[in-house]
């Protein structure tokens, strides 16, 4: 029987070329690590020779059946993970004489020579009756690899596709002939989306979806219980070629639950702090993405696979912060995939061995499945339709740039989550930043201003100014004012209060910061000032940080340059205890980290009444009790990373500015905190 969180161990082994000794090795190794499933690979990476013919489907084909085979009575599955669809490059490889497909093409007119367009009907056959053979082996899993897309396909400059074929397709849309470059030209016209940026995301959704649709009936077709499951990219990435996550997932699940294995961003070891950055504003904000259903296994990669990429440590933590998405177990890659095999002396398998009964504890407990509970970051799959290109040269302008709040509020200690549909909430803390808000209509916009707290940074706050909205914020107009230009160089406190301990507390605004605005308020407007921004001779520039109306927050910064990074500048602890400051005003009841850089919270509600509280050390400082603000008196179950599986019964204890739990937390581990309201005070 599986254990209730799932290690799906992805296994490399050349056929033919050390396949016994690997064999016996996994056997081994499937026992040491507590693994549940062998997801065998097939074609892969260095030993990739394009898309395979018959006869080498048949070798792998026969190493899949050896380990279903040595795994058979022992409550381990096996899964295939067929490493390629359309092919992730071409890497100097060619399409064969007798695959006659339909390469991709760029918006430059240059084709792949071994990427495929994934319309092309020759290779939906080919790969739909590939995934036939093996559903046949009756495998928990067939896996459709990451390069299924249409961006990252080297030595295409993005990505495709604009093959004649689909040429033909967006001048069927268009009512009229397209050339490439007049195409491209209006899918990324600045400003106001042309009609062609709407039929290159509508025929780029259709395409994807058509691929999927062959994939998922042809396993449908041979097996009623084989499970079709999707390995993702960033999503923003795929925001820019329409990807509907709901249907792409269904059409590949035909029926079943949809399985997909979510991006991990840390494929090297980087500083905790800055893999979590990654982790919520990638990771989080796909698995909010996702249809309810879908059973999720993350990617935790080693690339490029030894302890000099990735330690043990590192390891465990992945696996530990991993909880927070709330998975059902985990896929596992750590060893080369040249056909070298299982490394014992990596020592790996005693790190998931260890790792394994707090992962299977937490899981069971089902604590981590509750109501997500948070400032509620909205976001949107379909931004790419509404989104504003500047210079209208480039698809990585269609990439939204809406996860901010996701990745800033964890850090500074504020639990959130993403928000798909702002038309259904009332009494909350909303977050918003780049153009998110021109995905809803006035209507909703004007409800959602109306029943909840807003926070928006400078270009959510452009939005809204260019609809006509901007009296929902009490905002007359913006003017940009771009870093390091000298129009600001610091942030100061203006309201009187202390904040890192200092009156008139300042955070600086240069180098590793952004842009920001000068905002005009109206003149109705009721204004409570936090911080004013300053050039470097102490001059006032613009108001900073400002509560308008009791409703909104205008957060000055914005035109961040990377949908995936904070910059570094916005991450200290003035403006941590600011924004806490003013959440605390707006009524945000959930508790909120204090003092404790990178002690990231993830919030849950059950349906017993009870709060979980999962806290994710990312600091490299140890924390010797957590503080929390917001914390409610009474009794704690709490279960540590360090102590396994096993629980504690624990009691709040009250400081002056709000709550501490006397137990220590390393770095790179976690806690799970969880209480019930009204449970009863400290005996003592």
């Amino acid at each position: 029987m599986k254990d209730p969180f799932a290690y799906i161990f992805r296994f490399c082994c050349d056929p033919g070329f050390n396949d016994q000794a690997e064999l016996a090795a996994l056997d081994r190794f499937v026992d040491k690590a507590l693994v549940d499933d062998v997801a065998v690979f097939a074609n892969v990476e260095e030993l990739n020779t394009g898309h395979m013919g018959r006869e080498e489907q048949d070798l792998y084909l026969a190493l899949m059946t050896r380990v279903r085979d040595l795994l058979a009575g022992r409550g381990i599955s096996f899964s295939v993970n067929q490493w390629h669809s359309v092919m992730h490059a071409d890497l100097g490889k060619r399409l064969g004489e007798e695959q006659p497909f339909r390469p991709m093409v760029d918006a430059h007119g240059r084709a792949a020579s071994l990427c495929v367009c994934p319309l092309c009907a020759e290779w939906q056959r080919y790969i739909a009756r590939l995934y036939a053979r093996y559903a046949m082996l009756d495998p928990s899993i067939v896996w459709v690899e990451d390069d299924f897309r249409l961006h990252n396909h080297e030595p295409l400059d993005w990505g495709g596709c604009f093959c004649e074929e689909h040429m033909k397709l967006y001048s069927q849309r268009a009512g009229k002939p397209l050339t490439r470059e007049e195409f491209v030209a209006g899918v990324l016209q600045p400003g106001e989306p042309h009609p062609y940026r709407k039929i290159w995301l509508d025929v780029s959704r259709e395409t994807m979806l058509s691929a999927a649709r062959a994939i998922g009936r042809a396993v449908r077709a041979v097996s009623p219980r084989v499970q079709v499951g999707l390995m993702s990219s960033t999503p923003h990435a795929h925001a820019a070629e329409g990807r509907d996550w709901y249907a792409l997932l269904r059409e590949l699940a035909q029926g079943l639950a949809p399985v997909d294995r979510i991006h991990l961003p840390g494929y090297q070891e980087t500083a905790p702090g800055q893999y979590m950055q990654g982790f919520n504003m990638v990771s989080m904000l796909n698995r909010a993405l996702l249809p309810p259903e879908t059973r999720v296994y993350p990617e935790l990669e080693n690339y490029p696979f030894s302890r000099y990429s990735k330690s043990r440590r590192f390891t465990r933590f992945q696996l530990l912060s991993a909880l927070a998405l709330a998975p059902d177990g985990i896929t596992i890659d750590l060893y080369d995939l040249n056909g070298n095999g299982i490394v014992w002396e990596e020592g790996y398998q005693t790190t998931l061995r260890a790792t394994k009964p707090y992962l299977n504890a937490l899981t069971e407990g089902g604590l981590l499945r509750g109501k997500r509970l948070g400032v509620q970051v909205l976001c949107c799959p379909d931004s790419a339709y509404t989104l504003h290109t500047d210079a209208g040269v480039s698809m990585e302008e269609l990439y939204p740039k809406e996860g901010f709040w996701g990745g800033l509020l964890p850090a500074m200690g504020i639990p959130c989550v993403y928000c798909t549909d702002p038309a259904a909430l009332r009494g909350q803390v909303v977050a918003a930043a780049g153009q998110v808000l021109r995905n809803w209509s006035d209507e909703v916009l004007e409800g959602l201003f109306r029943d909840n707290f807003l926070l928006l940074t400078g270009d959510a706050a452009q939005v809204l100014c260019e609809r006509g909205l901007g009296r929902l914020a009490g905002l007359e107009s913006v003017h940009w004012m771009r870093q390091n230009q000298g129009e600001y160089a610091f942030e100061q406190v203006t309201n009187g209060k202390e904040y890192a301990g200092r009156p008139r507390a300042r955070a600086s605004a240069v180098i590793s910061c952004s842009d920001a605005v000068a905002v005009t308020y109206r003149p109705d407007a009721e204004l409570f000032e936090y911080t004013a921004l300053y050039d470097s001779f102490r001059q006032r520039a613009a108001a900073g940080q400002v509560v308008v109306n009791g409703r909104a927050l205008v957060y000055p910064f914005g035109n961040f340059e990377s949908p995936v990074q904070i910059p570094p500048m916005l991450l200290n602890t003035v403006r941590a205890e600011i924004l806490q400051d003013v959440l605390r005003a707006a009524g945000l009841e959930l508790p909120m980290v204090e003092n404790s850089p990178y002690l990231e919270p993830y919030c849950f509600a059950d349906e017993a009444g009870g709060t979980a509280l999962y806290l994710v050390n990312a600091a490299t400082d140890p924390v010797d009790c957590v503080r929390l603000a917001g914390l409610p008196a009474g009794p704690l179950t709490v279960w540590r990373s360090e102590k396994g599986g096993e629980a504690e019964r624990v009691f709040v204890r009250h400081t002056k500015t709000g709550a501490a739990v006397d137990l220590p937390l390393n770095s790179m581990e976690t806690m799970l905190l969880y209480w019930r309201h009204g449970e009863g005070e400290d005996p003592e």
